[in-house]
């Protein structure tokens, strides 16, 4: 019997906020990632070809290393709650 979950086929629009606690989750959980609004990704591949091959390669192993480990923290912490 969760609310965000009934069927309600009258609603079709978010505002008027209806959970006011909900919208508040909502927006602190977006306030913890960026946005495709908010990084301009214009001038990147002009900045990743002035890179060296050294340089790029490590940028690359980086970047695998955190995507690698941001998945396994999250599902350790889906672990964590079903326990």
């Amino acid at each position: 019997d969760e609310p965000l979950l009934r069927d309600n086929p009258s609603r079709y629009v978010l505002f008027p906020i209806k959970y006011h606690n909900i919208w508040k989750f909502y927006k602190r959980a977006l306030a913890s990632i960026w946005t495709c609004e908010e990084v301009d990704l214009a001038n990147d591949m002009n900045d990743w070809l002035r890179l060296t091959t050294d340089e790029q390669y490590f940028i690359k192993h980086v970047l695998a290393f955190f995507a690698a480990s941001d998945g396994i923290v999250g599902e350790n912490l889906v672990l964590k709650k079903r326990i």
